[in-house]
Parts: C-alpha cells; sequence; structure tokens
C-alpha cells in the first residue's frame, strides 16, 4: 500500500514508519526526514521517499498526496515552533484546523479512501483517576492549545467522513513514552509507549468501511493507551481492532 505519514521527523512518525515496513512510505515533515538506509532492520521498498514542507502549503500538499492510497495523520507538531507564545499557538492551531483540512480535501481528490488521524487522551484530564473512560464519555478540553488543537484536528478529521465515502479512524493517543526511558519515575495513567501507538497505526489502517452508507459507520474512534490492572482509560474498543500493548511499564507500578 502507498502510504503518506505527516510528522514523519517526529519520534512517533519514525516509530509508525518501522511498524509499516513493506509498505511504500512518502514521510511528510516540515523538518528534512531520512528514509532507513542500508543495514537498517526496516525493510522500506526503493519506491518509499520523504517530502519537505508544510500542511498550510495547499499546493505542496497537494503534490504530497498524488499516488497515495492511504494518509496516517500522526497530528505530531512541527520541531521547529515559534518562540512566541501567541504565534507558537496560533501555528498549532491552523496546522490542525486548515492544515488537517488541505491534507484530507487533497486527498480525497486523489482517490484516497483511508485515513487515520493521530488525537489526544489529555481532553479527559480534567476527570478525576478513579473512573473508568471509554470513547462514550465527553471530552473536556481544557485552554491549553496543544491538547485543544488536537481537538479540534479530529473534529475537522471526522467531518471528512460524513461528507464522502472515506473511512476516518481516530485514535487518542496517551502521553508518548518509551518504556526503558521512563524506568524508575512515578508512574502515569496516561503513559503509551510509541511502539505501541505504532501498533494502534498499522492496525486502524486496516480499518475500511469507506462503502458504509452512514456516515457513523465510516467514522471511528479509538482510546490507545497501556493495558494496567486499574486504568483509568479503557482500551476495550482498541482491542477489537487487534491492538494489544507490549510496554506496559509493570515495573514502574511495582515500585
Amino acid at each position: 500500500m502507498n502510504i503518506l505519514i505527516t510528522g514523519a521527523a517526529s519520534r512517533l512518525g519514525q516509530a509508525v514508519a518501522e511498524a509499516l515496513q513493506g509498505h511504500m512510505l512518502r514521510l511528510m515533515d516540515e523538518s528534512p526526514v531520512d528514509l532507513p538506509g542500508e543495514g537498517d532492520t526496516v525493510d522500506v521498498p526503493a519506491e518509499s521517499d520523504s517530502v519537505e514542507g508544510s500542511l498550510l502549503d495547499q499546493d505542496f500538499v497537494w503534490r504530497a498526496v498524488r499516488g497515495m492510497e492511504a494518509v496516517i495523520h500522526t497530528g505530531e507538531p512541527p520541531q521547529d515552533l515559534p518562540e512566541s507564545d501567541v504565534e507558537r499557538e496560533k501555528h498549532l492551531l491552523e496546522l490542525a484546523t486548515r492544515g488537517t483540512h488541505q491534507l484530507f480535501k487533497a486527498a480525497v481528490e486523489v482517490g484516497v479512501k483511508r485515513f487515520v488521524y493521530g488525537g489526544t487522551l489529555d481532553l479527559f484530564r480534567p476527570y478525576p483517576d478513579d473512573v473508568y473512560i471509554s470513547e462514550l464519555w465527553k471530552p473536556l478540553p481544557e485552554p491549553d492549545m496543544p491538547a485543544m488543537s488536537r481537538y479540534l484536528g479530529e473534529h475537522t478529521a471526522r467531518e471528512f467522513a460524513r461528507d464522502y465515502m472515506v473511512t476516518v479512524t481516530g485514535l487518542r493517543l496517551g502521553t508518548l513514552v518509551c518504556e526503558e526511558e521512563v524506568a524508575g519515575q512515578a508512574p502515569d495513567l496516561l503513559w503509551l509507549d510509541y511502539r505501541d501507538a505504532a501498533q494502534a497505526f498499522k492496525l486502524a489502517l486496516e480499518r475500511d468501511a469507506s462503502d458504509q452508507v452512514w456516515w457513523t459507520s465510516r467514522y471511528a474512534i479509538y482510546h490507545v493507551c497501556a493495558d494496567l490492572e486499574n486504568p483509568k482509560y479503557l482500551i476495550n474498543q482498541a482491542r477489537n481492532l487487534g491492538y494489544a500493548p507490549v510496554h506496559n511499564f509493570a515495573a514502574n507500578w511495582k515500585d
């Protein structure tokens, strides 16, 4: 499958690319992205490439989606954000809304049928830790632009499933960390290992409901985090995709 991955220079983007070895990948980011080279364990076809540009550049986006069969929009912000708080928040907002719209619209126009969007579980932080939150719970986004922008991007992506015969799968991700790197730290109910997040993106990509009449069947949202003994965020729906996290921070919870 020909797959476009946004935010490909980010750690999440790199993990997703590794999980999708064997597919023809187009890695897209505002920063340069190196394809896996000789000697790497990642098996990426020679036709894979990388493109450098902004989601806010309509012409660039249109060129980037040509020849693609699926789009994975990680939602990860670019590495070089403006230093000014106001400009940084404005840029995040534009990327999540106008950028997501331009990406999905261009992809629809060239015939892409499968889309995966990376959102955030930060939308539920205001809830107490002694509740079990599923996809049926109402998000309570705080006035924090990183989380709010991802939520607005999620809504932007959802509208394409409403308006077009395409499959849109939203993944609300926990706080991305590497299990080995947080050893000895106090555990967090939101933790999600990059490698397990990549597994979820790969599984979401296999979902195809583009021929469904009702848009609510073409769109689906899943919560994705570690599998904990006493969780706050339920991952039962993601399990239906085949999601089975491997990195569950057991050592942190024993300390």
